[in-house]
Order: C-alpha cells, then structure tokens, then sequence
C-alpha cells in the first residue's frame, strides 16, 4: 500500500515537473474552444482554459452550452471550475454546475492537502489520498505523460462525491481532421469499474484524442450524457486566458 502511495506521488511530480514544457504552456494560460455535437447535430459550443490561479495553484475551467436555436430543443450549460496544485496537480477545489432541461446541479468539493480530507457540500466529509484527480484536471493531467499506444496509466479522481480508481487505456492513433486543423492523435480512453463519469460499459465511455505532440491537446473529446452522445471538436487554441465563457452564438453567425 505504502509503495503504491509512493508511485503515485512520483508520477504526480513527474508528469508536469519544471523540465516538461507543457508546465509552461500552463503557467503562460491557455483557452481551447470546441464545437459541441449533440445526437450528430451541431448545437452549440465549449471552451476549457487553464491558467495560474496564484504561486502554488492553477485553476481550471470548462463550460459547454448549447446555442440559441439548439435550446429550443434542449437547454444545456454544465459548467466545471476546479483549483489544483502546481507541484502535483492534486485537486484543491472542484465545483460542478449542471443545468440539463429542467435539471440542475449545483456542488462544490474543498480538499484539505495537509489532512487529506474532502468536504463536500458543506458538512460531507470523505477522506482521500494526498494525491487525487477530478474528472477536469485529469484530462489535463494526462497530456503530460509520453501516451504510448498499449500503456494504461492508473489514477484515483474524486466524483459525485466517491472515490474511483481510473484506468487510462491508450487504444491506437487516429488522425482527426478540425476547424483548427487536421492532427495526427492518440486515443486514450478512461475506464473504472464502478459507475459515474467514466463508467466502464458500452453506453457510458469517454474517449478523448490527444495530439500526437508534446503539447497533447484534447482535440476530440467524446462521452455519454442523459440525451445521448456528446463530441466536442477542437475550433482553435490560444496562448493566455482572457475568459472562461465560449462564444456560442457569435461563433455561429
């Protein structure tokens, strides 16, 4: 068990150390917008970014909504913001606001990194290992490892309140044609055993498309929700973070 804690908080120093240049790419911010598909029909946009929250942390966000005309069929703005720790990457701060027709979820989790405690929703305490991931961070986690084809990598993440061990299985290379390019990727896709948001069963997987470079960008990201399958699709990439919101109805006209 000790040596298994030990693994894990080396390969959290190691991943995105000071001698990976992905950890300047952070440090300088970075905002990725993607087109959302719902059910194969275009309906709307998503914008993930990340960028130093103060010295020690970084925060993170990810908001997907749906258009203006999509919303006639079915409203949808989920919106992810977490802080996490620069020197591991560990999650510090997870809230998730959920707002699907006429259901809507609103959570936050605090986690202590000096008594590895979880608190979530004000007064539910869960305990954690001093190294943990939320579904968020842990895409971003991952783009700081080789991601050789045939590699699991193993991680613990925090969701819906729960503690879940994730394999990360990287399955093959695809090449995936964007309005920001056509890149060369790898396919990882994320499994646990038990259900939530990586649920290891044919109608709940999660694949993700990383560039096949050093940057690993989530090019394609791809999971189930309530109304079906959704796959956001990489628009265009920048340098900095000037807001967490995605142009979704400007990008459209």
């Amino acid at each position: 068990m000790k040596r298994a804690l030990l693994v894990a908080i080396a390969a959290a120093l190691l991943s995105l150390g000071a001698g990976n240049p992905l950890t300047q790419v952070y440090i300088d911010g970075e905002t990725l917008d993607y087109d959302l598909v719902w059910l194969r029909i275009s309906g709307g946009g998503a914008r993930m970014t990340i960028a130093p929250a103060d010295d020690n942390s970084y925060r993170l966000t990810s908001i997907g909504k749906s258009s203006k005309s999509f919303a006639r069929i079915y409203s949808v703005r989920d919106e992810i913001e977490t802080f996490v720790s620069r020197e591991t990457f560990s999650t510090l701060h997870y809230r998730k606001m959920l707002k699907e027709g006429r259901n809507s979820k609103d959570e936050t989790t605090v986690i202590d990194p000096t008594t590895h405690i979880a608190t979530r929703r004000g007064d539910e305490i869960i305990p954690v290992p001093p190294v943990v991931f939320d579904p968020l961070s842990l895409i971003y986690y991952m783009r700081g490892f080789p991601l050789k084809v045939g590699e699991v990598l193993k991680f613990t993440i925090i969701a819906d309140g729960k503690l879940r061990d994730v394999e990360a299985h990287v399955t093959g290379t695809e090449e995936v044609d964007t309005p920001a390019g056509k890149f060369n990727c790898l396919v990882v896709e994320p499994h646990m055993e038990a259900a939530g948001i990586f649920r290891n069963d044919a109608k709940s997987q999660m694949t993700i498309w990383y560039s096949d470079d050093w940057r690993h960008i989530p090019v394609r990201i791809r999971s189930e929700a309530k109304i079906g399958a959704i796959t956001a699709t990489l628009r265009s990439v920048a340098k900095g973070y000037w807001s967490a919101e995605p142009a979704v109805d400007r990008q459209s006209k």
